[in-house]
């Protein structure tokens, strides 16, 4: 059952590119804002890792529905990456452009409650079986 809790939290990675796919701010999407003039170096980093982080456990939830063998210490990693480099920007623009976000953003930040508690739910089912 704790399998299942893991192929959903990283299928919800669909949900982190969707939001990266809608308008998030200004009526751009991640690719937008990532080309805009007003993004500096760090923050387009910021938000293509957040898109291919996402792109990548998206691929780690495929390969689970296939049986693959992925070790879950991966799925951590890049559920935080994911998060760093989705959340930092975020906290450090949401004085400044707080009356500008869009749906994309509160899609993400959906997305990162989501992937978190379906994975907290995995390891706490896998601990109770002694895995």
């Amino acid at each position: 059952m704790n399998l299942i809790f893991r192929k959903i939290s990283k299928l919800l990675f669909a949900l982190v590119i969707i939001g990266f796919l809608m308008p998030m701010a200004c009526d751009s999407n991640g690719f937008g804002i990532a080309h805009s003039k007003y993004v500096k170096g760090g923050y387009t980093f910021a938000l293509y890792a957040l898109f291919f982080t996402a792109l990548a456990g998206l691929i780690i939830g495929v390969l689970l529905f296939f049986r693959k063998k992925i070790p879950v210490l991966i799925d951590w990693l890049i559920i935080v990456a994911c998060m760093c480099s989705g959340l930092i920007p975020f906290f450090i623009n949401v004085k400044r452009y707080s009356r500008n976000f869009q749906s994309g953003t509160y899609t993400i930040l959906t997305a990162f409650a989501l992937i978190l508690i379906t994975q907290v739910i995995s390891a706490i089912r896998r601990e109770k079986r002694g895995e």
